[in-house]
């Protein structure tokens, strides 16, 4: 077997604690060819496992071999490694010490500055460059920056020693990443909306995080303290419970802790590898099949089929549009908030009770996005859901009242959480096309020639629909669960579903998610995100077929 380290770094640690052979890399511009990130360990994995734990716990797994590898240039198949990387997110109290409060404040203004010094210095190179062609170029990525900041740090910020290192660390690896996608999207190789060239934060538009991956980093055993580095114990507002037992028992790794701040409050989020279990879990009805269905009037249309004894259920789940229950609340607080004097106690209180609305919607929305997604994975065998573009969703449709619901159902966030929910609980999950019409075939028939028959309704979101040959009247979300059901029927209709990959986090099979949550409004419900180039007030100039979700 074939383990794939991080860094060339840890593997040569590997193959110096396992005797293992360290497998060549790409030539060199000379002919010579380096080292990769590959180590040969022969059949019996488990004999290394704790020397290479020992080095890190984020590697990964082949089934090939040495011969293998260098006939292909391929370290073979993936295999579980019997680790997977999760996250908690816990929300602790602001240090009441006045000292510790503002060293917390300069540990986020120490990330701005870092960020806008490297910022500054890049804009400079290109200025240099555009005038002199010549001009030798500094490195964009993050060990070229924090070389080029180490050397100034003392110049620049005399008071750097005060704050601990990652703050400025966690500001340059977030230039670093900016300006890789930005340059990404302009050469065309990342995919979704173009990405512009990194702005300068300010304390007044930055919401403030830090992220620590070196330090004294600690869930302590009273389940109530989380002890981040140089700033200390922070005092949570939550049992730790989740996570502290798994790290006393040793099944647990901390990776990296993040600090920030939204709303006025403090959060820490904690990144820890957790060891899997030996035994797959299997859901509860294995032989199952579900269609999914997503959509505004009702968050899920559940379409179930048993597999062995042909028995078929049809579920909806209600749609708890947090947003459109608080939307006239919304209007008042930003009605009193217009008319506090800014900088006065009335307009902070009238601040935070605007706050405190968006801050309920977004929990509720994930709360329900939680609990579908924990028991659509736990229940089912095998799940489809169709591939859906929430971001052209919202850009379309003209009303502004489908906008906002499009906002407040927050369908970006099923996607992602289903991919690693499912892998978690031993089922299968397959992404329809997106180009799939699921909501206007009629599930079941067929004209006289053999085709699908097409349903018709007046509008593009109707929510009954009728059948040109029977007359039926059809409901548009459980006709469209039916046929995502049956997915495999309809495969010529587009390309064949994909299986999501087994690891958590947004995919491009499954969507993004990128603005599942910004569904936030103005005061006077209005979204806050700006209306796309070249659409009137009325339909976007691109259509796309995402109307059939609602």
């Amino acid at each position: 077997m074939i383990v794939g380290m991080r860094t060339r770094a840890q593997a040569v640690k590997v193959a110096a604690a396992t005797g293992g052979a360290h497998l060549a890399g790409e030539s060199k511009s000379d002919g010579v060819r380096g080292l990769s990130r590959y180590v040969d360990l022969g059949d019996d994995f488990e004999a290394h496992r704790a020397a290479v734990e020992s080095v890190s716990v984020l590697f990964d797994l082949y089934d090939g071999d040495a011969d293998g590898y260098a006939q292909t240039g391929s370290p073979g198949d993936r295999l579980p490694t019997g680790w997977m990387v999760t996250a908690a997110k816990f929300e602790v109290q602001w240090p009441t010490e006045p000292e510790r409060a503002q060293l917390v404040r300069s540990h986020f203004g120490a990330r701005r500055k870092a960020f806008n010094w490297g910022l500054a210095q890049v804009k400079a190179d290109l200025d240099a460059k555009a005038v002199d062609p010549g001009h030798e170029s500094v490195g964009w990525d993050l060990g070229s920056l924090r070389w080029a900041w180490n050397r100034a740090k003392d110049d620049v910020a005399p008071w750097w020693a005060q704050n601990s290192k990652e703050a400025y660390s966690s500001g340059l690896a977030d230039l670093a990443r900016a300006l890789d996608n930005w340059s990404a999207s302009r050469n065309g190789t990342r995919r979704g909306r173009r990405v512009g060239f990194p702005r300068f934060k300010s304390a007044r538009r930055d919401p403030g995080r830090v992220r620590f991956t070196t330090g004294t980093m600690r869930v302590e055993d009273d389940r109530r303290t989380i002890t981040v580095p140089v700033i200390g114990g922070l005092r949570s507002k939550e049992n730790t419970r989740r996570v502290q037992r798994h790290v006393a028992a040793g099944r647990a790794r901390i990776l990296n802790m993040t600090l920030s701040q939204r709303w006025g409050r403090l959060f820490v989020s904690i990144s820890y590898a957790l060891r899997t279990p030996a035994t797959a879990r299997i859901p509860v009805q294995p032989t199952v099949r579900a269609g999914v269905d997503l959509g505004v009037r009702t968050l899920a249309t559940v379409a179930t089929i048993d597999t062995t004894t042909g028995v078929e259920t049809v579920v909806e789940y209600e749609n708890p549009a947090p947003l459109k229950a608080t939307l006239a609340a919304r209007r008042r607080a930003g009605r009193q908030l217009s008319r506090r004097i800014p900088g006065s106690r009335g307009h902070r209180a009238a601040k935070a009770k605007l706050a405190r609305l968006d801050r309920r919607c977004v929990h509720l929305r994930r709360e329900a996005a939680h609990q579908l997604t924990t028991e659509l994975a736990g229940s089912y065998g095998h799940l489809v859901i169709e591939d859906l573009d929430v971001a052209a969703m919202k850009r379309s449709m003209g009303r502004r009242a489908y906008r906002r619901a499009v906002c407040d159902a927050a369908m970006g966030l099923i996607g992602p959480m289903l991919a690693y929910k499912t892998a978690c609980h031993g089922a299968v999950l397959t992404v329809a096309d997106r180009w799939f019409p699921s909501s206007q075939i009629h599930h079941g028939h067929t004209t006289p020639d053999g085709s699908a028959c097409r349903l018709i309704g007046k509008g593009r979101i109707d929510k009954l629909l009728v059948c040109p040959l029977t007359g039926d009247v059809v409901d548009r979300d459980r006709n469209a669960a039916l046929n995502l059901r049956d997915w495999p029927d309809y495969a010529s209709c587009g390309p064949v579903g994909t299986t999501a990959p087994s690891v958590p986090g947004p995919t491009t099979s499954v969507g993004t998610g990128h603005g599942a949550d910004t569904g936030t409004t103005g005061a006077r419900g209005a979204s806050l995100r700006p209306r796309p180039r070249g659409a009137g007030s009325g339909e976007a100039k691109n259509q796309t077929p995402q109307g059939d979700a609602a």
